[in-house]
């Protein structure tokens, strides 16, 4: 009979990798006259990084006429960056469940 080794697997050892950030826009770019939201409106962002664009369900928190301020969550973690207003779109959160039945279940 063959003897179990102990510990035959073991997780791979990986270093800690900087999480990419968002690219945001500058104070010039955003412009001027800015208003805050008193409750943050759901909105869909297209959210430009270093290498990759990606679509993010987020929340408006202030805009301009140019730029928005949207924040998601981002690896677990609240992010957030100023985005074109042209990379925002409003977004409905969903407010009811729908409880469904199986078929000939009873009510």
């Amino acid at each position: 009979m063959g003897r179990r080794r102990e510990n035959r697997w073991q997780p791979p050892e990986h270093p800690e990798v900087e999480r990419p950030h968002a690219y945001s826009l500058s104070d010039d770019a955003r412009g001027p006259d800015v208003c805050h939201a008193v409750t943050p409106l759901p909105v869909w962002a297209w959210v430009q990084f270093p290498t990759f664009h990606v679509r993010v369900k987020a929340f408006a928190k202030s805009w301009t006429r140019d730029a928005v301020l949207v924040e998601w969550a981002q690896f677990g973690q609240h992010a957030e960056a100023w985005v074109w207003r042209s990379a925002v779109k409003h977004r409905v959160l969903r407010t009811e469940r729908v409880h469904r039945t199986p078929l000939g279940a009873p009510d």
